[in-house]
């Protein structure tokens, strides 16, 4: 007779597969990065919500106190926590906000713009802009035992009148986000 002990570690332990899934979660509200964004936009009706203890999402009202004009630029980083410090893994530009836009559903950046009640058309008003239970998708993210971390990211606006990313860059406001990638087994 096989003893217990070894069919159960044969079953959980020895034949177990290790399908792990990894979740990207919100970390902490949605804030200004300094006082002066503070001029251009309120993050205080936007709040985090969780559907469950692997699930959380962001909703609420973000009020830009000022419009976002047509000459509009805008830089996305991210950071990840190694060894206490935060240290860049990623940084993306769209030099002409307002041309992006108005690729409607074509742009890479369609669906974001949805869940944050920002319009089709471009430049927008100063006003409330609804925050309609953002989940951070994962469909396009590489996630593994690699990207497992803590993480900040940064979306800052800049006027920027050439539309070059590399030049005549005006800084208009900064936005910050923490988020976590943690495995889900």
């Amino acid at each position: 007779m096989i003893p217990i002990i070894l069919l159960y570690l044969l079953r959980f332990g020895v034949c177990q597969s290790y399908d792990v899934e990894y979740v990207v979660n919100i970390d902490s509200q949605i804030e200004c990065c300094d006082d002066e964004s503070k001029e251009f936009v309120d993050t205080s009706g936007v709040t985090v919500g969780r559907y469950n203890e692997t699930i959380a999402y962001m909703h609420g009202d973000i009020k830009f106190l000022k419009g976002v004009g047509p000459d509009t630029m805008v830089e996305i980083t991210l950071h990840k926590e190694v060894s206490g410090k935060y240290e860049l893994v990623y940084s993306h530009e769209i030099c002409d906000l307002c041309a992006e836009m108005e690729k409607g559903p074509d742009s890479d950046y369609y669906g974001y713009m949805k869940y944050f009640g920002i319009p089709d058309c471009c430049p927008f008003e100063a006003g409330d802009y609804p925050v309609k239970e953002f989940i951070i998708d994962t469909d396009d993210l590489p996630l593994n035992s690699d990207t497992v971390g803590r993480y900040q990211a940064y979306i800052t606006l800049y006027k920027n009148p050439d539309k070059d990313c590399k030049k005549n860059k005006e800084f208009m406001v900064c936005l910050n986000l923490k988020l976590i990638i943690e495995m889900d087994e």
